[in-house]
């Protein structure tokens, strides 16, 4: 307890990097796994804020741990883990974000056109 009579709220960083690049913000997880509770049932009966609330809460987290900052977010008073490791987890988190919105579409869609080529050789052939 500090001065004021208030319990210190000690919380992983990296948990919450993770809780909110697997989208459950969305569902008031990343509030109530602050401490937030009450929040955190707000949030997830409005879905997020209908996403905006969400968003928004995301790009606080992602700003957070790009910029190694050792100040709580959501009522965290201190963070249990390095903050290094935590900006290398939200590289990985954006890296794989990245692969899976932009690269992995490329690729399924060539995948497809190399399918519906080989495809219409094959009913060539057949004629």
């Amino acid at each position: 307890m500090d001065s004021l009579g208030s319990e210190e709220n000690v919380k992983s960083k990296i948990v919450l990097i993770i809780i909110s690049f697997l989208g459950l913000g969305v569902l008031g997880i990343d509030r109530m796994y602050a401490g937030q509770i009450g929040l955190g049932v707000l949030k997830l009966l409005t879905l997020g804020g209908l996403g905006i609330w969400a968003f928004i809460d995301w790009i606080f987290v992602l700003i957070n741990a790009i910029s190694k900052s050792e100040s709580g977010l959501f009522g965290i008073t201190r963070w249990s883990d390095s903050l290094d490791d935590a900006f290398n987890v939200t590289l990985v988190c954006i890296f794989i974000s990245f692969m899976m919105s932009y690269v992995l579409p490329i690729i399924l869609s060539k995948s497809d056109n190399i399918e519906n080529y080989q495809n219409k050789k094959y009913k060539k052939k057949l004629i």
